[in-house]
């Protein structure tokens, strides 16, 4: 496996203000294991929001020399149920 740096930052996503770049990112065909390519992006501010209220998920924004470059989310699968685990199942 290659080594990689990260020449910058990791922050929690906001799902308001960063909807609409979670959105671009998450409908593209590569990434749907993580939401339906028809995804509105209000089913986009609505998954990243149940996460961001859950007390065993979080979601976080990773910037690159303070370019957005990168989605990461965090679960806790103690708490999570056979088959979630990914922000359509929010």
């Amino acid at each position: 496996m290659p080594t990689v740096r990260l020449d910058g930052t990791v922050r929690p996503l906001d799902p308001l203000t960063d909807s609409e770049l979670v959105h671009a990112w998450v409908t593209r065909p590569r990434a749907e294991h993580w939401m339906p390519r028809d995804a509105t992006l209000t089913d986009v501010e609505r998954a990243y929001m149940a996460i961001a209220a859950s007390s065993h998920r979080e979601a976080y924004l990773g910037l690159c020399k303070g370019v957005p470059s990168f989605l990461m989310e965090w679960y806790d699968l103690r708490e999570l149920s056979a088959g979630q685990g990914t922000c359509g199942d929010a």
